[in-house]
Parts: C-alpha cells; sequence; structure tokens
C-alpha cells in the first residue's frame, strides 16, 4: 500500500471518527472505504455524464465503473437518463458487445 497524506476540517475530521466507531474498525480503515466509495461515485458521473453527451456507449460505460451491462442500465433508469440509442449508436453497442 501507498501513503497518502490529506488535510481534513476538524468536522470531516469528527464525522470519519463517528464512521469508524460505528463500522467498529479504526480511522484509517474508515477512510480508504470512504476513498473507494468515492472513486466509484466519481467514475459512475462520470461514466453517466459522457453518456448524456454521446461520448460513450453504455457497454463502455458499464465497463469503465466496473458493472455489468444489465447492472448499468439499471443505473439509467435510476438516474432517469433515456436509453440514448439511434440506429449508429446500436451498431456500435453491438459491435463492442460482440467483442468482449
Amino acid at each position: 500500500m501507498k501513503i497518502l497524506s490529506v488535510r481534513i476540517d476538524e468536522e470531516e475530521d469528527k464525522e470519519l471518527d463517528s464512521i469508524a466507531k460505528r463500522m467498529k474498525t479504526d480511522k484509517s480503515t474508515a477512510a480508504r472505504k470512504a476513498i473507494e466509495l468515492g472513486i466509484k461515485q466519481l467514475k459512475r458521473i462520470e461514466a453517466l455524464e459522457n453518456i448524456r453527451l454521446r461520448k460513450w456507449t453504455i457497454w463502455k460505460a458499464a465497463q469503465y465503473c466496473e458493472e455489468s451491462y444489465r447492472s448499468f442500465l439499471r443505473i439509467l433508469r435510476e438516474e432517469n437518463i433515456p436509453f440514448p440509442l439511434s440506429s449508429e449508436e446500436l451498431t456500435r453497442e453491438l459491435n463492442e458487445s460482440c467483442n468482449k
């Protein structure tokens, strides 16, 4: 593992302590879990934005987020993002799925 040094304000430090106690773990483990979840959420936001902008296919976004295609379709529904397929995009989706 690598060591990362970050500065957080007192309120975040108190919150991290509180979370660690509820998780019955140490603050470092709680911080690593928070970073892991934050990275996953940031990647999801990036992927959804790229789908909205029609830069990425659903397959590419799902792969980037380490999700299955079906689970990513569920995420699109949850986020009220319409299924973004024109005939060209459908062809791209099919080509990407066949190349797996």
